[in-house]
């Protein structure tokens, strides 16, 4: 899990969901990216909706895996970033998050 500062609250969540439906999403195979460059240290969020899995263990499981991916791969980034998840991350791993992240150029 991410420290509490390296997280997005409320209001950032909410002012990044209303940019994604402005702009445009980077969509990665296992999610969605919605970030806003900034000159403050990267905060992340992530969203996983219902309709991904019933089941909030596997929600859960997901949220885990790509907060310790984000700690692995993106910790030193600047700005606001949002990732709104797939279905296919069910099945995925920490190594699938992490070379999806790698794709990512932000």
């Amino acid at each position: 899990m991410l420290a509490k500062n390296k997280r997005l609250n409320r209001q950032e969540i909410a002012f990044l969901k209303d940019l994604g439906r402005k702009e445009k999403i980077i969509q990665g195979s296992f999610f969605g990216l919605v970030f806003q460059k900034t000159n403050q240290s990267g905060k992340f969020g992530v969203i996983i909706s219902n309709k991904i899995s019933s089941r909030a263990v596997e929600r859960n499981r997901i949220k885990r895996l790509l907060y310790r991916a984000i700690g692995n791969k993106m910790a030193d980034g600047t700005g606001l970033f949002l990732f709104l998840a797939k279905k296919p991350c069910l099945e995925a791993s920490l190594e699938s998050f992490e070379k999806e992240l790698e794709n990512f150029n932000v």
